[in-house]
């Protein structure tokens, strides 16, 4: 039985590794007539895709979201994976996905402050001196999606059974107190399929408009 599903799980893998849905473009170029609209849009695609934005700077140009428990084959009702070898991962494993936007003005570098005399520093959060808000020219919508994995430490997997998995217990050399066991999260990656799909959404609904 343990053959026959490691044989499932490979071949699935295998079959849908290449496939994603990665339709959409890399990045957008819009008027600054339609930052405003753009701007909403980007909240509410990644308020849709179940990723609630935590930092919102309109001047700066600027959405990061909180992280989100990533869609798996057993969840259908969690935000959907990108691709069925990422649906797999996420049945077997936690992992949560954080998003997050960035407009820039086409052209403008981020150049560090050099003046001598002035008490003028960048702008900490995005890096740049320019508001948004009343800017005219093109803007960049770029978006970013991070994968993070999570692990436990003290982990013991079973090797028939999910219900067989234990936790270690470290009692440390100098004292009797028991070592609580603990979680952490780790980067794996960047999901650009969901990046291009999140730029695919803002566009729909701005040309919807």
């Amino acid at each position: 039985m343990k053959f026959l599903l490691f044989i499932f799980v490979f071949t699935f893998a295998a079959c849908t590794g290449c496939a994603s849905t990665s339709t959409g473009p890399g990045v957008l170029v819009i008027e600054s007539s339609n930052y405003a609209a753009a701007f909403d849009a980007a909240a509410s695609v990644v308020r849709a895709d179940g990723m609630k934005p935590a930092v919102m700077d309109r001047r700066g140009g600027y959405i990061h979201t909180d992280p989100a428990a990533a869609g798996s084959l057993v969840e259908p009702w969690k935000p959907r994976a990108s691709s069925p070898r990422q649906a797999l991962e996420n049945t077997m494993t936690l992992q949560r996905r954080t998003a997050r936007f960035e407009f820039r003005p086409v052209g403008v570098e981020e150049l560090p402050n050099t003046d001598v005399g002035k008490l003028a520093g960048p702008a900490l959060l995005t890096g740049l001196d320019v508001d948004l808000t009343t800017y005219e020219g093109p803007i960049e919508v770029r978006a970013w999606v991070y994968v993070d994995r999570q692990y436990k430490r003290g982990i013991r997997r079973g090797t028939w059974s999910l219900s067989a998995e234990t936790v270690t217990k470290e009692l440390p050399a100098d004292s009797l107190w028991e070592q609580t066991p603990s979680t952490f999260w780790v980067p794996m990656t960047r999901d650009v399929a969901r990046e291009r799909a999140l730029l695919a959404s803002v566009l729909s609904q701005l040309s919807a408009q």
